[in-house]
């Protein structure tokens, strides 16, 4: 677990970013991909089904055990809520309602993003289509880790923990390399985030202890239970 790695750099190379020479080369062998160009209409009902089912794992799971939380918290709400986030990553291409209606999409992130507890939907997007666009700049592809992750994990068990720590490196690491100005649908989004978790707050803290609250929390809202599934 001790073992360190022997490069002391990044591997660059100077070739033009493969985005678009692979979708050129693989369009010229298998033109028939094109046909299976376009969103999935229904994935914005598989969306729904799935942060409704999170609203209603807040009754479901409210008087009971801990051991039953804790164990739905893994095994159920941090699996709906990993989907959730990797459904946000689809909607940041356009993939709920189509490039036709930009909006529309923007507005179905905010419904998705719920259940997360952390409003990302608009910054991740906002990032997110740079790495495609840039894909191994070191600045604009905030995707790559930084100089001091690389030296700080260079070990088996520092990779180990920097892959638990992992979403955290993915939120954070943005503002510190390539900050950008907040954008309005940014703040609608947090408006919109924190008064959901405000609510939820409201509705089950007078009628739970306050531990059973917290772990209400695990099952249903932020990014605990992702971290959780990530250490086992």
């Amino acid at each position: 677990m001790g073992q360190k790695v022997t490069r002391t750099d990044f591997e660059w190379v100077y070739t033009e970013e493969p985005h678009a020479s692979r979708r050129k080369i693989i369009l010229e062998k298998y033109p028939q991909i094109k046909k299976l160009f376009g969103y999935d209409p229904n994935f914005k009902w598989i969306v729904t089904a799935m942060v409704l089912t999170q609203f209603m794992m807040l009754f479901v799971m409210k008087d009971r055990s801990w051991p039953i939380i804790l164990l739905v918290a893994y095994c159920f709400g941090g699996v709906i809520n990993h989907s959730l986030m990797l459904a946000i990553h689809e909607i940041s291409h356009n993939l709920a309602f189509g490039h036709c209606r930009p909006m529309h999409n923007k507005y179905f992130g905010f419904f998705a993003n719920l259940p997360v507890g952390i409003p990302f939907s608009i910054s991740f997007k906002k990032y997110h289509l740079e790495h495609h666009r840039y894909q191994g700049d070191e600045i604009r592809d905030t995707d790559i880790p930084t100089y001091l992750e690389a030296k700080l994990f260079c070990t088996t068990f520092g990779k180990f923990i920097w892959v638990i720590l992992q979403p955290f490196f993915y939120a954070f690491r943005p503002l510190i390399t390539y900050p950008k100005p907040l954008t309005n649908l940014e703040l609608i989004n947090g408006v919109i985030q924190l008064s959901f978790d405000a609510l939820v707050v409201y509705l089950y803290y007078k009628r739970t202890n306050n531990v059973t609250f917290r772990i209400l929390l695990l099952c249903n809202a932020p990014i605990v239970p992702s971290v959780l599934r990530l250490l086992f």
